[in-house]
């Protein structure tokens, strides 16, 4: 019945809740800091979670962090049930749960990015049918890069590449284009970080297109000190990031 079934999901919050008090006490018991879960889907994989994590357990290198990657959808409903205590992604979604906080990160555009040494890198000015010529690496359809590239495309009157792989992971994706001669788009964090390594360049063509990210969390854990220092740590790294080369 409709009553079974709102009393299930009242149970499953109540059940994640008390797994993870149980889990935080044992973490604080042997000196620990704490647990902190953080879920993640996206642009975000490649930037700002992973150098947040990195300001997490320089703060508090007895914390233990759980990692999850997945489709913003399943992070938000396991945010809502407990299972996890943050989730950075992308800000097209809208929570029911009157629990769940968010915070715009930052609204940023997005680039062509290649491996270094790409012959399309050779060209002083690229156009739309120099990338197109090349098979392409692209993120699945519905994501915000996606989303947003189809606009660029709309938007300067062309059309899908004729060769293409989809995905919805960060690390494939890279790495296509990494050992390929493969055209794959990016948000300004990771494009930019990518290139000062010298991993991925920006081909020089503008998209006049953006993407935006926001942190989720559940008002109810606040008094988590590794929750805490989560939420700072993301904040410190977005404020720190530079767009100027």
């Amino acid at each position: 019945t409709p009553y079974g079934e709102a009393l299930i999901a009242h149970a499953r919050r109540i059940e994640a809740h008390l797994d993870t008090a149980r889990e935080d006490l044992f973490r604080m018991r042997d000196e620990g800091s704490g647990l902190v879960t953080i879920g993640f889907a996206g642009a975000s994989s490649l930037d700002t979670v992973p150098m947040a994590v990195l300001k997490i357990v320089e703060q508090l290198p007895k914390v233990h962090v759980r990692l999850l990657e997945n489709k913003i959808a399943s992070l938000m409903a396991d945010l809502s049930e407990g299972v996890l205590d943050i989730v950075v992604g992308p800000s097209d979604m809208v929570s029911q749960d009157p629990s769940i906080c968010s915070e715009v990160l930052y609204v940023e555009p997005i680039y062509l990015v290649v491996r270094a040494h790409h012959p399309l890198l050779a060209i002083a000015q690229p156009t739309w049918a120099d990338v197109l010529a090349y098979p392409w690496a692209l993120w699945a359809k519905g994501t915000p890069v996606r989303t947003a590239f189809d606009k660029a495309l709309s938007n300067a009157g062309q059309t899908p590449p004729p060769r293409y792989i989809e995905s919805n992971s960060a690390t494939l994706t890279t790495t296509l284009l990494i050992h390929s001669d493969m055209v794959g788009v990016a948000s300004q964090r990771p494009a930019l970080r990518y290139s000062r390594m010298n991993i991925l360049s920006i081909v020089p063509i503008e998209l006049s297109v953006f993407g935006s990210v926001t942190m989720y969390w559940r008002q109810d854990v606040m008094d988590r000190q590794a929750v805490q220092t989560s939420l700072m740590a993301v904040r410190q790294v977005v404020k720190e990031f530079s767009p100027q080369p």
